[in-house]
């Protein structure tokens, strides 16, 4: 889609942080999807294929060989039932942070909105929740910057 950038160096050198952005001292950024579901550490949906890793090796004990459970089959097992959106972003707001970022898509292409462009995501699989709109709300009742 056109925008204000061109996907170039010399174009994105152009880019100017904004200013509360420059002024902001503290922020925290939810780094939460799938890949947390097995509490096995970041890169799950990579590691899991490594053999001899010690993701591989947590995988094969808990869901078996990944050619029979493989990370599509983790997914389902991730529900968030216990997620309460308002109440950690009033828990980061009242510790200090000044902005809250969410990620949408960690590096497993899983999409954590309702994606138009694709089925892989979290409204048709796993919680079946549209997390970065919850998560939108919840930081726009704490008064968190919206941009």
């Amino acid at each position: 889609m056109p925008g204000k950038f061109q996907p170039n160096w010399e174009s994105l050198a152009q880019y100017e942080a904004p200013e509360w952005f420059r002024n902001a001292k503290f922020g925290i950024w939810a780094h939460w999807g799938p890949q947390c579901q097995p509490e096995q550490g970041d890169w799950y949906a990579r590691g899991m294929y490594d053999e001899g890793s010690g993701q591989y090796n947590a995988h094969v004990k808990t869901y078996g060989h990944p050619s029979v459970a493989g990370f599509k089959d983790i997914i389902p097992t991730w529900k968030a039932e216990k997620w309460d959106p308002e109440r950690l972003v009033a828990l980061y707001k009242k510790v200090g942070a000044q902005y809250f970022f969410a990620m949408g898509n960690h590096h497993d292409n899983f999409d954590l909105w309702d994606s138009k462009h694709q089925k892989w995501n979290s409204v048709n699989l796993g919680p079946k929740r549209d997390i970065l709109a919850e998560w939108s709300k919840a930081a726009k009742k704490t008064s968190f910057l919206s941009v």
